[in-house]
């Protein structure tokens, strides 16, 4: 027995971020994977806020989504999350906090 494709599968990213059912941040995840013609998504295992910038600075015309680990920025601080914010919002990519150490009980 074939298995029915889901109808979103036929869909473009554009198309699918129009829905009105789906929940504005995924929405905006697939405005951005469209506009960028990309779904690409960055792990920055970097150390310090300077090297965590510079990396976003790099490649954030290139990604939709940059995956941070403040647990290993040995220098996280409200510098760093004020520069990822304004990369973010200049280069058009999300923020997603991936915590390292947050279930290790």
């Amino acid at each position: 027995m074939a298995s029915k494709r889901h109808s979103s599968r036929s869909q473009t990213f554009s198309a699918r971020a129009e829905s009105e059912t789906l929940p504005a941040l995924s929405s905006y995840l697939l405005s951005l994977v469209a506009i960028k013609q990309s779904n690409l998504c960055v792990s920055a295992d970097v150390h310090t806020t300077s090297a965590l910038l510079r990396l976003a600075e790099e490649i954030g015309d290139s990604i939709c989504l940059l995956k941070t680990h403040a647990d290993i920025v040995d220098d996280f601080s409200d510098r760093t999350i004020k520069g990822l914010q304004d990369i973010a919002k200049r280069k058009y990519f999300l923020i997603f906090e991936d915590r390292k150490f947050g279930d290790i009980g």
